[in-house]
């Protein structure tokens, strides 16, 4: 069975709680937790009925699904190949522009933070970005702010997600900015990364081999029981390098 919510549903275990009115024997979780929210109302998460795991999300230590199962993408380590990436074409600065309601974009930031630290670049602080409409956060405000810094020499930008950073190449270009001739931009997600003009670079989280995993873990759970030790998964994304850095 499949159950979707939205990132603004707070109703994780009401729908939970459906599915296991039906005959399910296992659970694939992608719990509804930001970077405040993962110690909130998530004890159900250790008293449910079947096994479970987490898919794409990271229990705090001895918080609520600490003791599950958990595959998942490193996006840390997704964020310093982009870093790095700009690094090597002499970017000694790059602006991050991120969502805050998630916790893929808290691991991002996180792994904004080390990758600088890492590669010893001038630190930014993060752009917030909320693509859902206008505001302070929305794409035409991002675009104004990366100019802003464009103009201060910091011509290098890391975007989350596709649905922002499609968006950035015609608004940069009406604020007298190129991509990739006056600035390299790289997304962060690579769901439609490749279908912009100019392709954009992008990290790309193996989604599919999380989801294949997770499922194998499950199943293996569901074969050996409790006796199997806990195991936490993490597979690292890729770089697919395109047009939008000018290499």
């Amino acid at each position: 069975m499949l159950g979707i919510a939205p990132y603004e549903s707070r109703d994780d275990r009401a729908q939970v709680g459906r599915m296991l009115e039906s005959p399910v024997e296992g659970l694939l979780l992608t719990p509804n937790w930001g970077p405040e929210g993962r110690d909130g109302d998530f004890g159900w998460l250790d008293e449910l009925p079947v096994p479970a795991l987490l898919v794409e999300r990271r229990a705090a230590l001895g918080g609520p699904g600490a003791g599950l199962d958990a595959v998942g993408s490193d996006h840390r380590h997704g964020v310093l190949l982009a870093l790095r990436h700009l690094a090597s074409l002499g970017h000694r600065a790059v602006t991050l522009c991120a969502r805050t309601d998630t916790e893929t974009s808290h691991q991002v930031r996180l792994g904004y933070a080390e990758a600088v630290r890492l590669l010893g670049l001038a630190p930014q602080p993060p752009v917030d970005l909320d693509s859902s409409g206008p505001g302070p956060g929305g794409v035409e405000a991002v675009a104004d702010r990366i100019a802003e810094r464009a103009a201060a020499g910091v011509r290098a930008a890391l975007v989350h997600n596709d649905h922002a950073a499609i968006q950035l190449p015609p608004l940069l270009r009406t604020r007298g900015l190129k991509v990739p001739g006056d600035l390299a931009l790289i997304s962060y997600d690579d769901v439609y990364a490749a279908l912009a003009a100019p392709a954009l670079t992008a990290v790309a989280p193996p989604k599919r081999a999380v989801g294949t995993a997770a499922a194998e873990l499950l199943l293996r759970r569901l074969e050996g029981g409790a006796e199997l030790p806990v195991r936490r998964i993490d597979l690292l994304p890729a770089l697919k390098v395109r047009g939008s850095c000018g290499a």
